[in-house]
């Protein structure tokens, strides 16, 4: 099952943006990598994985069950969520209905508030992630 269906199964109201991936990912560059140096970007992959400023301790996170946690707290009623490798991007409405467990099957995604003051992703590797930021 897609993940639009499964959580339009939850009550969630889905709204697909094709096309707007790129973005999604330029947004969240600016938003929560903009302190970090060109250089240091490219000495992580940033180009690979946006994730990769978590996984190489560039930003502060929370990982794992704890990530997890700080999500749930956050409030979700209006959320984005997107994919590193993919071009369509979803506003989900009522979203407090969207657990950490539904992206567990997601391969390298990223759910962000409509500010873009906090983020969480889901890895495609099940060593590194979930990660959980909130900008100072």
């Amino acid at each position: 099952m897609n993940i639009r269906k499964r959580l339009e199964n939850r009550g969630i109201m889905v709204e697909e943006w094709t096309g707007k991936g790129e973005d999604f990912r330029r947004r969240w560059e600016r938003a929560f990598t903009d302190a970090i140096s060109p250089e240091e970007k490219q000495s992580i992959y940033f180009d690979q994985f946006l994730w990769h400023v978590f996984s190489y301790e560039k930003l502060p996170c929370l990982e794992g069950k704890a990530a997890m946690r700080a999500f749930h707290k956050e409030n979700r009623f209006v959320c984005y969520l997107f994919y590193q490798e993919r071009e369509e991007a979803y506003m989900l409405v009522n979203a407090e209905n969207l657990w950490a467990e539904d992206l567990r099957q997601e391969r390298d995604v990223y759910v962000v508030d409509p500010q873009f003051t906090w983020t969480y992703v889901q890895t495609h590797e099940y060593y590194y992630g979930p990660y959980f930021y909130r900008k100072i």
